[in-house]
């Protein structure tokens, strides 16, 4: 990630900073009627464009029954009066590979729409819309200025048309006074810009909303800073010398901000980065409705998803988010219009103080009937044992379970120090255990235990690495040397799961390319003719927070597998399957499919390796190091269909073993059985039935708990309520009952 840097500016603001002015909440309504207005924003469409082809399958409609490119244009459109929209602009990258010709047509499709429509729009060519060839420019083909004075009528004024460099502008007219858009190709030349500037001269008194493919990038600390590449060359010979441009927008960098520079009269230029495009889905539908709020002297964005809101309920998982309402997604930015104006534009006024609070009301048409994901009841586990075993696991590591060196169960805040164990709850005699490396004093204590972990884990904790900014060496577990884990042969593929979460305080510059899981190797030493020094595994994260896997092949070429940008504080499941019958790997989150997966490998490299927790490496050094959560990990031989995963219930549930008085619920044991599993009785218990079970799990607490199981057994309904606080108290296992379903109620 390009470091940040911070030149010819007087006053700027970070999504991750301190404002100077303090912004209202995002979705804190604004008192009574005010001049009001708002544009819609188009950013990156490109993998919605990529993953709408009949040649990639059509994903979204084939799963959703939808597609997110044009739900964002229906939305628009339907919503316009009611937003009291002006106008929409496109922020550039349309397509994914400018020379698949299905992918301009979903864009085609998509865009018709607002050409369909009274909503005028600017559109602009970003870096993934251009090609060498001049004479087959598809972006003109598709995009071309004919297109853009039929679709927009009311605004569009001229396009500056030159290989790659197509740019163009609009005037619309709200709330009475008039603005202009400059949207300019991605990267545009001097050519382009001296057009740009006979465009400003030509309209003294407008002010300016200049769009462009890149003029923000992002750190991995969320703060957003001209591009070096472009972006600051365009503020220093362009933006800050022309008093007209008050607002920036575009995309290009993976990530959404804002920030506030003064230009040369010594006026605030609001500079406003959107893309989404690494997100869940390729984005998910995301959109942005910028508010202008005259009256209330403030922008205000407000990043939705209106394909979220049309997926069906059951294919809703947690990265459905209807509205984002981070600090660099949705937000206020104080904005005096009539001050900003008053240099060149001195008649400039609000108009009619007659609109309603424009964002709080896109907020509640997207919220309309939407019922937002929630896990099933019927889906959390009922206890350790309750998840579906297979014969077919190499390990299933259970870091709830950790130990110390001297077989003490670990609790809440203890530190795993040398010698402490992640049990093999597949293995047998602790053959297929990982156990804590040594090392100095002060890497003592960057690993924890949590009982926190993901709820549909039926591990009881996880382990907790601390942020490794600083230290000089590693915190890892490895499995023994010589295990038969180690030399794993996966010939008819492999199915692996762990559940992680990262810190919310996450930095990419920091943190970026830690390794949740990899094996001690070198694939140079191992491969003839391979000069990388990679691991053979590595499971991790990116400095722009996507998930990796790579693994090297048995056979095939190896590859990596990138997730979307996944969310800080939040458990996620992950599954790789690779299926060798059509040489795939594939990743899964919270079972949900991710678009950028690898084709052409089978099985994993077949050597006897030691898997390593928590480190990576490189040419055989330990490097790379874990800021995070992980939970229970597992790995089989062949793929596995979702519904045997970890976060399934087996369909018949074998009984939960009863806890003796001194074992805790964290230390019930979960070693994989070998014979199969036992029906679970469905008679429903009675107050008899309760009474043995406490005392069958603890006769010291007899006395305690005889006088409990008689108020429940004579109270019943609600004092069953009872029966969950007191199995953690007492470290037992009383099933609880199901009441009656009472009509009206039920």
């Amino acid at each position: 990630m390009t470091t940040r840097r911070l030149l010819g500016t007087v006053l700027t603001v970070s999504v991750a900073g301190t404002f100077l002015v303090a912004p209202a909440s995002a979705d804190e309504p604004k008192e009574g009627m005010g001049s009001r207005f708002t544009i819609g924003v188009l950013p990156d469409t490109q993998f919605y464009s990529r993953y709408s082809t009949p040649e990639t399958g059509n994903l979204a409609q084939a799963r959703y029954g939808s597609e997110p490119y044009a739900a964002q244009t229906e939305w628009l459109v339907k919503n316009q009066k009611a937003l009291n929209m002006d106008f929409a602009t496109h922020l550039g990258d349309v397509v994914d590979q400018p020379d698949v010709d299905g992918e301009w047509k979903v864009a085609d499709k998509a865009m018709k729409v607002l050409d369909d429509s009274d909503l005028n729009y600017s559109i602009l060519p970003g870096n993934h819309d251009m090609i060498e060839d001049a004479s087959a420019h598809p972006y003109n083909k598709y995009f071309s200025a004919e297109r853009a004075k039929d679709a927009n009528p009311d605004t569009f004024q001229e396009r500056h048309t030159a290989v790659n460099n197509d740019s163009e502008y609009h005037i619309f007219e709200a709330e009475g006074q008039k603005y202009l858009v400059l949207a300019l190709a991605w990267r545009a030349d001097d050519e382009a810009l001296e057009w740009a500037q006979g465009v400003l001269d030509a309209h003294p008194d407008l002010p300016v909303i200049l769009t462009s493919h890149e003029v923000l990038n992002i750190d991995g600390a969320g703060e957003v800073f001209y591009s070096e590449d472009y972006g600051q060359g365009l503020w220093d010979k362009f933006i800050k010398k022309n008093d007209q441009i008050f607002l920036t927008m575009g995309g290009h960098h993976h990530g959404a901000g804002y920030r506030v520079d003064k230009n040369d009269a010594g006026h605030d230029v609001i500079g406003i980065l959107q893309d989404y495009q690494m997100a869940y889905q390729g984005g998910n539908g995301l959109l942005g409705v910028l508010e202008f709020d005259l009256s209330g002297n403030e922008l205000e964005m407000t990043a939705l998803s209106p394909w979220v809101a049309q997926k069906p309920a059951k294919e809703l998982t947690q990265f459905d988010k209807l509205i984002l309402d981070g600090k660099g997604d949705s937000y206020h930015v104080p904005l005096n219009f009539k001050e900003r104006f008053a240099d060149f534009a001195p008649e400039w006024t609000i108009g009619d103080e007659d609109d309603a609070d424009l964002g709080k009301k896109a907020r509640d048409i997207v919220e309309e009937g939407y019922t937002p994901y929630t896990i099933p009841e019927d889906q959390l586990p009922e206890g350790p044992n309750d998840f579906v075993k297979s014969d077919k696991t190499v390990f299933h590591w259970r870091p709830g379970q950790t130990k110390d060196k001297e077989g003490k169960q670990l609790a809440d805040g203890d530190v795993a120090t040398e010698g402490a164990v992640i049990p093999d709850a597949f293995g047998a005699d602790g053959a297929g255990d990982l156990v804590r490396e040594g090392g100095p004093s002060n890497e003592g204590e960057r690993i924890t235990y949590a009982k926190d972990h993901h709820p549909l884990s039926s591990d009881s904790g996880s382990l907790y690495w601390s942020d490794p900014a600083g230290q000089a060496e590693m915190a890892e577990f490895r499995s023994k040397e010589g295990a038969e884990i180690n030399k794993v042969d996966t010939s008819e593929g492999y199915t692996f799961e762990s559940f992680v979460k990262i810190p919310k305080d996450f930095n990419g510059s920091e943190h970026g390319w830690g390794s949740a899981l990899s094996r001690d190797s070198s694939i140079a030493e191992l491969v003839d003719g391979s000069d990388d020094t990679d691991p053979t595994v590595m499971f991790g994260i990116s400095n722009l927070r996507e998930l990796r896997w790579w693994a090297e092949p048995k056979e095939g070429e190896g590859s990596t597998v990138w997730s979307h940008e996944v969310p800080t504080d939040e458990w996620m499941h992950i599954a790789v399957v690779n299926k060798p019958d059509s040489d795939t790997v594939e990743m899964f989150i919270n079972g949900a499919p991710i678009l950028r997966n690898a084709k052409g490998a089978e099985g994993l490299l077949p050597r006897d390796l030691q898997w390593v927790m928590g480190a990576g490496f490189d040419n055989l050094k330990p490097q790379d190091p874990w800021y995070g959560w992980i939970g229970e990990t597992r790995l089989t031989q062949g793929v596995l269909d979702s519904d045997e995963w970890l976060t399934a219930r087996p369909a018949v549930k074998e009984e939960e073993p009863s806890s003796s008085a001194t074992t805790s619920p964290s230390e019930s044991t979960t070693t994989e059985p070998s014979k199969p599993s036992k029906p679970t009785n469905t008679k429903e218990p009675s107050a008899g039935d309760i009474g043995q079970a406490f005392f069958a799990g603890s006769s010291h607490g007899a006395k305690i708990i005889l006088p409990i199981v008689a108020v429940i057994a004579v109270v019943g309904g609600a004092a069953y309520a009872l029966i969950p606080t007191i199995n953690q108290l007492f470290g037992l296992n009383i099933p609880q009952p199901k009441l009656p379903k009472i009509p009206g109620l039920n």
